[in-house]
């Protein structure tokens, strides 16, 4: 059984899951301790990218799960906690510092939506590891395995394994499914190890949810979900093997169906060799690279499309430029030549798409040298956020949504009660600049705009503006611009931007709110607020000085005041304390008329930092719970605003 309930913001015992990208913060008290990371991965059949967080207790699990929507750029929140007993830790060590370890994933599986944490802790001389399972589909939590040896995760094989035991080394491979053992010693290969070159495979992978299974002697097999064995692969290991007669290394291996590439090296001195690369197709042999440099490093789109070239120099330094060459396995034709975009060595290419990949630079200082998004069929170069880019990496296979290029922290736009949809790529955030979609934006704010051969000129009402053509960025039939002055000359000023992991937020203040040019009203997902309110006699009118609202993520939870989804309010005794609080007023939602009082002394006695009480049945209106901090006659306080949680529905948005 599960029940949902609600965690405080600003209450350590009842703590809120958050990370920072490759950052695990951890916040505890005596009785409580919380370990999460984020990682994200998406739905094949919803707009939506999933990621998940655990909080491992003593006496429960609490899972929150993190859904962002690709079609508004918002995200929505849901928080589940498991008391079973067969779901608890056999060790909890509290608020013990170094007890804490967890690696998060939400994997698209053939069973539906999953989501995984495997959790580390010590006690003294004991060690103790766990790995869960949460399903989407049923809301529940499944402890798949425990024990003393440390878990690692391939969520899309449906496998974990375990790569000692007792510090001796040797591999063993379980099935999340059945939690059977499938495979002893060897090794399993991924996607990566065959586009990276450093594996031959035949026949070549038809998914990229590729696995292949090999004993120390390659006797290999594909993977199954679950670790069930499937049809038999010839697995080669591949490097430059040298001839000591020749003096010559090669390296030769099937790049495509009916493409050969063999590589060679000879005459090596002062770090640099003649490095020459062939392919042969159908017979015919064609040089792609005949150069003295310092190495060659090989990479093959999955879909066997694309050949990626990397030379290096041959400096005895990271810090020196790479060339890419980038050639047509069908046509064998060059499609481009360009040196790396910074003085620092490549370490890597990952695929994202057979028309995207990302070169991974040497990242002694990973701020200054971003990794670079190229989109071969555009020829375009974007960079992307370090941060963000390494907590998604490992999982993007999984993302096929069409018409986006760019899913790292989608942008939401929001103006009045009105939000801008997206059809394809959302809005984005690149090198300083939000990036929003023209024909959409230019719509929802009813924009006339003009495409000129040097400007596009606008105008909205009386309004007008123009831009260089040369700001426009064009992706796949979509056409991006920058926001900036011009759209401030429309009556479009930014007037919040709010930056979380998965996504980021925009509110946009309209100087034509209230004319047939603003954005259209909906119905948006509602947000607990806290907005300023004064007393003046007998009734509250909100503070027009003071006009900025705090607003949550949540609907139930705002600054230490929950809502919980048995209509009982649970209060933080730090604000309670810091406010001197003896009672709180539930008002209708124009602040009006008291529908109640809730008196704070006669709370149950605090526990872990908070109060928890039953509100009156009246205090309610529409599911929405209006509060005000009781003050002195023309002195401002506060107003919270709260919605009681509805169940889950994991269709729903």
């Amino acid at each position: 059984m599960s029940r949902i309930s609600i965690c405080l913001v600003t209450v350590l015992a009842c703590i809120m899951l958050f990370s920072l990208p490759g950052l695990t913060v951890a916040a505890s008290n005596p009785g409580t301790n919380k370990q999460s990371t984020q990682s994200a991965s998406t739905s094949l059949k919803e707009r939506v990218r999933h990621s998940i967080n655990f909080a491992i207790r003593e006496h429960e699990v609490v899972v929150e799960t993190i859904r962002t929507s690709f079609d508004t750029g918002e995200r929505k929140v849901n928080e589940y906690h498991f008391t079973e007993n067969a779901v608890l830790p056999q060790i909890y060590t509290g608020s013990t510092i170094t007890s804490g370890y967890s690696d998060t994933i939400v994997s698209d599986t053939p069973l539906g939506l999953k989501g995984y944490i495997t959790y580390y802790a010590t006690d003294k001389n004991q060690y103790y590891y766990v790995l869960y399972e949460y399903d989407y589909n049923s809301n529940s939590l499944r402890k798949v395995h425990e024990g003393e040896n440390r878990i690692y995760l391939e969520p899309q094989l449906g496998l974990f394994y375990m790569l000692y035991v007792k510090e001796e080394y040797k591999p063993i491979y379980y099935s999340i499914t059945t939690g059977k053992k499938v495979y002893t010693g060897g090794k399993i290969l991924l996607e990566k190890d065959f586009t990276d070159t450093d594996y031959a495979i035949s026949p070549l992978p038809q998914t990229r949810n590729v696995g292949v299974y090999c004993t120390d002697k390659y006797q290999c097999n594909y993977i199954e979900y679950g670790g069930a064995k499937g049809k038999t692969a010839k697995v080669k290991q591949l490097w430059m093997e040298p001839d000591i007669k020749t003096g010559l290394s090669t390296k030769a291996f099937q790049a495509s169906t009916n493409v050969n590439l063999n590589i060679s090296q000879t005459n090596t001195r002062d770090r640099k060799s003649d490095w020459t690369v062939v392919a042969t197709k159908n017979g015919k042999k064609k040089t792609l690279l005949k150069d003295r440099i310092g190495y060659v490093h090989t990479s093959v789109s999955p879909g066997r499309k694309t050949l990626i070239l990397v030379t290096e120099n041959g400096l005895d330094s990271k810090m020196e430029s790479s060339t890419v060459h980038l050639y047509d396995l069908e046509t064998l034709k060059l499609i481009r030549t360009y040196d790396s975009p910074y003085r620092a060595r490549t370490e890597g290419v990952q695929w994202v798409t057979e028309d995207e990949y990302i070169i991974e630079q040497y990242f002694s200082a990973p701020g200054s040298f971003p990794p670079s998004l190229y989109i071969i069929s555009e020829n375009k170069h974007l960079k992307l956020q370090y941060d963000t880019y390494r907590e998604w990496k490992g999982y993007w296979d999984s993302f096929q949504f069409s018409g986006i290029f760019f899913p790292l922290q989608p942008v939401g736009i929001k103006s009045g009660d009105g939000v801008l949809n997206y059809k394809g790529q959302p809005s984005f955030y690149l090198e300083g600049q939000h990036y929003v979609p023209l024909e959409e934006f230019t719509k929802a704010f009813h924009i006339q705009y003009v495409l000129g051969k040097e400007q596009v000129t606008f105008s909205r009402g009386q309004r007008s503006s123009s831009v260089d053509r040369s700001k426009l960025l064009t992706l796949y039939n979509q056409t991006f611009i920058p926001l900036g002055q011009w759209n401030k000359d429309l009556g479009l000023k930014v007037s919040e931007t709010k930056a979380y992991w998965g996504n980021k937020e925009i509110i946009i203040s309209d100087d034509e709110r209230n004319t047939s040019a603003a954005m259209t009203p909906e119905n948006l997902a509602f947000h607990a607020s806290a907005r300023r309110i004064e007393r003046v006699g007998d009734i509250y009118k909100l503070d027009q000085n003071n006009t900025k609202s705090l607003e949550s993520f949540y609907p139930d939870r705002i600054d230490g005041v929950v809502l919980n989804f048995d209509r009982t309010l649970t209060l933080s005794t730090s604000t309670l304390h810091y406010m001197d609080l003896t009672r709180v007023l539930f008002t209708n939602q124009d602040y009006t008329k008291v529908l109640g009082t809730l008196s704070i002394t006669d709370m149950p006695e605090a526990r872990w930092g908070i109060s928890t009480a039953k509100i009156p049945e009246q205090a309610l209106q529409d599911g929405v719970l209006t509060m005000i901090i009781p003050t002195k006659e023309d002195e401002s306080t506060l107003v919270y605003t709260l919605k009681l949680p509805g169940p889950f529905d994991k269709n729903n948005f």
